[in-house]
């Protein structure tokens, strides 16, 4: 695998990398400071110890009176108050390596490094004020003791511990790299089969939906949720290709109906071809129809919202029209509840297929009236339309399943039975819905519900049309 910042597995490894050397700078940092300070301390314990022993080995002139011993870890220096070197247990002719006004300022004693170049060693000094009596020229009064020891040891050790240290944490770190990319590895193992089986996945498969990985609780609950996805899309596409199959099937009898009455007014007399073409031009509007309502709901209907007013009164005119050929009163009411400025999706796109509906499941002097109003519900607001009419109602047996695709109380030859199932479907892209609310003979009535766009106050009488 390509390690890129696109791929999880590179962004774990790259976490645990950056995690990993956070902690070895700030350890490392810590622990440096932690083994420095050892070594001040060993060093100070070690010339503390020394300073006691050459007190004793010090006379009240300054004077040595011990054995010189080691010129590496015995030397000592007594310095008068002029600040020449009285006496010195070995390395004879070096500088003093402590001066009278830096122990005199610091009464605990004062600390220098130094580094000799003959002999090449590192010395820690110890200075502390010390009373000296007058010897020959040297004048007495506050001199100093020095002691000093030879760090090389300290030293060296410590280099060695932040050596171990430096190579320590930097295992640790190539530790976490690796054990972030096996593990990173082990964790999205299953991912990458889930990716295999969905890229290999026809749509048949559908149904059976992707292997749940019984290790991963939290892969497993995802996986349940792209299956359920995966179910739903299955009943859907059962359904679209049941509804592809009603549909050619039902297309066939108009078309053939079309086309014998075709043939029909070719062999007829003039006075029958008139009269077969008016049927032909029927068949051929219903036919459009269908057609139309099943090309807007395989694509979706328009996604805009639209000023309820303006909408509403256009379609009421083209309904109106309709039902005065076939001899039906249409009355419009809008309540005063709707302002000017309310808008909402689909509201002609739904209720157009009830009212045409309603039109023509009404005997000739019969009454279709839609009445439309706001209402403030409890997901906001809202627009409700009634449409009834004064027909002979919905057949008992047909109530159930009246918005069913297909489903029509009409001769099945002019292909209807969708009108209903567009106004449902579409109403129910929205958030919405249209429901039977009343089914008796000489009253039926549909309601529509939708969503208002735009909140709405009271402001004007009621338009009837």
């Amino acid at each position: 695998m390509i390690l890129t910042t696109r791929s999880l597995r590179g962004r774990l490894l790259l976490g645990g990398l950056a995690v990993g050397v956070s902690f070895a700078v700030l350890f490392g940092l810590g622990a440096t400071w932690r083994v420095n300070q050892l070594e001040d301390h060993a060093v100070r314990s070690a010339l503390l110890s020394r300073l006691e022993v050459a007190r004793d080995e010090v006379g009240s002139d300054g004077v040595l009176t011990a054995d010189r011993g080691s010129p590496k870890t015995d030397l000592v220096q007594v310095i008068a108050a002029d600040g020449r070197v009285r006496s010195s247990s070995s390395l004879a002719g070096i500088d003093p390596l402590v001066t009278v006004e830096a122990a005199r300022r610091s009464p605990s004693g004062a600390e220098v490094r130094a580094s000799l170049q003959q002999p090449d060693i590192d010395l820690a000094a110890l200075g502390v004020p010390v009373k000296l009596a007058p010897e020959g020229a040297s004048p007495g009064g506050t001199g100093v003791l020095v002691v000093a020891v030879d760090v090389e040891g300290f030293t060296t050790a410590t280099s060695g511990l932040l050596g171990i240290l430096a190579v320590g944490l930097g295992a640790v770190v190539v530790a976490i790299g690796a054990l972030s990319w096996v593990l990173a590895g082990r964790a999205l193992r299953s991912v990458t089969l889930l990716t295999e089986r969905a890229e290999a996945a026809a749509p048949r498969d559908l149904a059976n939906g992707l292997p749940v990985p019984p290790a991963d609780a939290e892969l497993a609950r995802l996986v349940g949720a792209l299956n359920r996805m995966l179910a739903r899309l299955e009943v859907s596409h059962a359904k679209e290709l049941q509804f592809a199959a009603d549909a050619g099937h039902r297309l066939r009898t108009p078309v053939a109906t079309l086309r014998a009455e075709a043939e029909l007014a070719m062999r007829g007399d003039p006075d029958d071809q008139t009269e077969a073409l008016g049927r032909i031009m029927r068949d051929a509007d219903q036919l459009a129809l269908v057609v139309d309502r099943m090309l807007y709901r395989m694509r979706g209907g328009r996604d805009s919202s639209e000023p309820v007013m303006p909408a509403l009164a256009t379609a009421a005119a083209r309904w109106e029209r309709q039902a005065r050929l076939v001899g039906v009163t249409l009355i419009l009411e809008l309540a005063p509840t709707i302002s000017e400025s309310a808008s909402c999706p689909h509201a002609v796109d739904v209720t157009e297929p009830i009212v045409d509906n309603a039109i023509r499941h009404t005997p000739a002097g019969g009454t279709v009236e839609v009445t439309a109003r706001a209402e403030q519900g409890q997901d906001g607001p809202a627009l409700l339309i009634d449409v009834s009419n004064t027909g002979s109602g919905v057949p008992p047996e047909l109530a159930p399943q009246i918005f069913d695709a297909w489903v029509s109380s009409r001769d099945g030859s002019i292909a209807g039975g969708l009108g209903l199932w567009v106004a449902r479907e579409t109403a129910r892209d929205v958030a919405g819905d249209v429901v039977l609310r009343e089914n008796a003979v000489g009253c039926t009535v549909f309601s529509v519900r939708l969503p208002l766009v735009h909140e709405v106050m009271p402001a004007r009488a009621p338009t009837p049309s």
